[in-house]
């Protein structure tokens, strides 16, 4: 005997993912932290072709791509272009700082891009993440996560 449910399948969360791209470990593990914070669920990566990489093996599972514009090989706007190529309903947003002309000149290129200044800060990733996803939900509207626990070996050297 067969069962047929008609149900619609609904995905676990609704709360938008972001892919954060920057080769520079701390400030990638920064920004990441401060996303991570803003209640988002966020995966990060070093280099670009590990990102597009990434993209291509979850097709349609991120919402934004928040990248470096200094990348090593492929700069963070045409990282932008190529996962827009893989998805169009990803967002992006370069994070761009002050440092030389040849920079300026290049994130003049990406002018359609919105852009957050280096060194990021939270207010204004904040604002420019809720102005392109919405606010998050809160708290009590997303499923609960269990994170695994920590070997007590791990916790002991703290002590």
């Amino acid at each position: 005997m067969a069962y047929h449910d008609e149900t619609p399948v609904l995905p676990i969360t609704c709360v938008p993912r972001i892919l954060v791209v920057a080769d520079d470990l701390p400030h990638r593990s920064i920004v990441t932290r401060m996303v991570r914070a803003m209640g988002f669920p966020v995966w990060s990566s070093s280099s670009s072709h590990a990102a597009l990489r990434f993209l291509r093996d979850h097709p349609r599972e991120m919402r934004l791509l928040l990248a470096d514009l200094r990348l090593r090989r492929m700069d963070g706007g045409e990282l932008a272009e190529r996962a827009r190529d893989l998805d169009q309903r990803i967002h992006a947003v370069l994070m761009v700082g002050c440092s030389d002309a040849y920079m300026d000149d290049l994130a003049l290129g990406y002018h359609y891009l919105p852009f957050v200044e280096k060194p990021v800060g939270f207010a204004g990733l904040a604002a420019v993440l809720i102005d392109l996803l919405g606010p998050v939900p809160a708290a009590d509207d997303r499923p609960a996560i269990r994170r695994p626990r920590r070997r007590q070996e791990a916790v002991q050297h703290r002590l």
